[in-house]
């Protein structure tokens, strides 16, 4: 006769509470069981080595997935902040990926080119006339969570994220060396098109344009000091007209953005369990748990935390220019 099955709360029980029934073991610490978490936890740091340095630096998948997903965090970024959100703008992505293209061949990080080229210039060959124009740039990249938290955290950078005038966005990425090593630059353009400006510019009255100009200065490819940039200035440009926001993108395209966020999360609740449990172990019983218990939530907690710094050391910081650049054109 077949006996009946159990039920899933005596499962549960069985698997994460010392008792009679289980011999005060909990099935989590079993041998099979502490093999399944050792061989999930090397299963998904070699997700994330795959992940960030081979298909980051040998795939277009980069470059799919992370414009939808740094414009959804701007998005939430400014609303907070009880500002309008922006939308993607595929001309500001093409100068934006045409910037950092320029900087991985040429192995510089700056705003303004060793030959003179300042981010203006990268709006003008794709055709895009502007009434505002900003951009970020990052460098280090394997977080897109961590490349906007670096950016909000400099606020000249947050400034350029919370400009009210700004409309649209875009983003380029592109693979290079970098003081030595082999890694991915990331270009952000804001705009507001010179014709949404104009249009609410007829119902402005006019105020005469104060213009400031800076003069560019070239930055050395290794150099980390602040770049100047060319720009004019004008009081009263118009205001601006709002976007519709990008759409956010799925949860998928989130996580695979962000591999070294995602994978925290997962270990962060790997190892909440286990040590819960462990504890849990040893409360009930108030005496010293089964030498597998000990063992095995030892062995499993000491490879999640060696992968975890293991991790922030491979990653290292975001790196951020020392300014962002800006610039407001006076409208014709």
């Amino acid at each position: 006769m077949k006996e009946p099955r159990k039920p899933l709360k005596h499962h549960l029980h069985d698997y994460f509470f010392p008792h009679e029934r289980n011999q005060y073991r909990p099935h989590l610490f079993s041998s099979a069981s502490i093999a399944a978490l050792v061989v999930a936890v090397v299963m998904f740091e070699s997700a994330y080595l795959v992940q960030t340095k081979f298909v980051f630096f040998n795939t277009d998948f980069l470059a799919s997935v992370l414009p939808a997903t740094l414009a959804a965090l701007t998005n939430q970024d400014r609303a907070m902040n009880n500002l309008s959100g922006v939308t993607e703008d595929p001309l500001l992505d093409q100068a934006a990926q045409a910037a950092a293209l320029d900087m991985a061949a040429k192995g510089y990080f700056a705003h303004v080119s060793p030959d003179g080229k300042t981010p203006w210039y990268w709006l003008e060959q794709v055709g895009y006339t502007y009434s505002y124009a900003g951009q970020n740039l990052a460098v280090n990249f394997t977080d897109s969570e961590n490349v906007e938290s670096a950016w909000m955290a400099s606020a000249p950078h947050r400034a350029n994220i919370m400009k009210p005038q700004y409309t649209h966005i875009g983003f380029g990425t592109a693979n290079g060396m970098y003081e030595g090593r082999m890694t991915t630059f990331v270009v952000e353009f804001f705009a507001t098109p010179a014709a949404a400006a104009e249009k609410t510019a007829l119902a402005t009255p006019a105020v005469p344009a104060k213009t400031a100009l800076a003069t560019p200065a070239p930055k050395a490819p290794t150099s980390t000091s602040p770049v100047k940039v060319l720009g004019s200035q004008v009081d009263q440009p118009g205001a601006a007209a709002s976007a519709p926001a990008s759409a956010s993108p799925n949860w998928l395209a989130r996580l695979l953005a962000s591999p070294l966020n995602t994978l925290i999360a997962i270990f962060s609740i790997l190892f909440s369990v286990i040590a819960a449990a462990g504890i849990i172990a040893i409360l009930m019983r108030m005496k010293v748990p089964h030498p597998s218990v000990l063992v095995g939530s030892a062995l499993v907690l000491a490879l999640i935390g060696i992968s975890t710094l293991f991790n922030f050391e491979l990653a290292g910081p975001v790196q951020l220019n020392a300014q962002p650049a800006s610039v407001e054109a006076a409208l014709p």
